[in-house]
Parts: C-alpha cells; sequence; structure tokens
C-alpha cells in the first residue's frame, strides 16, 4: 500500500516542522536577552577588527563577549580572557546558535562575532 509511507513521511515531516519552530523560538529567545549584537564580516582581517571592537566595548564600561575564528576559533570572555573553542567536527552553524545561547546565559551587554565565512 502506497498510504503507509505517506502517512510515515508525513509524520516525519511534521515532526521535522515543529522541531524546526522550537530551535528558531529558543534561538530567539537568546538573541532578545542580548541588546546590542555586533556581525563582523570582510575577507581579510575580521579577527582583528573583532578583538578591537570588543576590547574598546569593554574598556568603555560594557559587559562584552566575542567569538572569533581566526586560525583556532576562540571565545572572548567579559574579563577579556581568551577560550580556544575544541571542535570535535568542521565549524556549523549549530556552533554558533550554542555560543549565542551561551552568551545570552552570561547577561552580556554586547556580543562581537565575526562571520565563519571567507
Amino acid at each position: 500500500m502506497l498510504t503507509t509511507p505517506i502517512i510515515v513521511l508525513g509524520t516525519l515531516a511534521l515532526f521535522l516542522c515543529i522541531a524546526g519552530v522550537l530551535e528558531f523560538q529558543n534561538h530567539q529567545l537568546s538573541l532578545n536577552t542580548i541588546p546590542l549584537r555586533i556581525h563582523v564580516n570582510g575577507t581579510r582581517g575580521k579577527s582583528s577588527v573583532t578583538r578591537l571592537i570588543a576590547a574598546g566595548l569593554r574598556e568603555g564600561g560594557l559587559r562584552t563577549f566575542a567569538k572569533t575564528t581566526g586560525t583556532a576559533p576562540r571565545v572572548i570572555d567579559a574579563d577579556g580572557k581568551d577560550r580556544i573553542i575544541h571542535r570535535l567536527g568542521l565549524p556549523s552553524i549549530g556552533e554558533q546558535v550554542r555560543l549565542l545561547k551561551y552568551f545570552a546565559s552570561e547577561k552580556p551587554d554586547v556580543v562581537v562575532m565575526e562571520c565563519m565565512a571567507v
């Protein structure tokens, strides 16, 4: 019967749609708790610019977190300390989503993130 595969595929599609909506809503909640988000884009010098922007904002008294990708991906916390991100696989959008959730839990004033694309 053809109806059984259609029911299975329809159920799977519905489940994936619901999961996508829930993931989107959770991501929006994270974003909404961060008052200012700065995205650094370009071809060369993104890590340096990200660090400079974050340092200036931190020096101006704002609780600032940053993420660079450079030669080794790093998170720069509110105190200006670098922590290397140890990846198990390739960079992904999921990495950015998880970091934004972490940043949101730390109650920042600003998050500065470097674009992962070249």
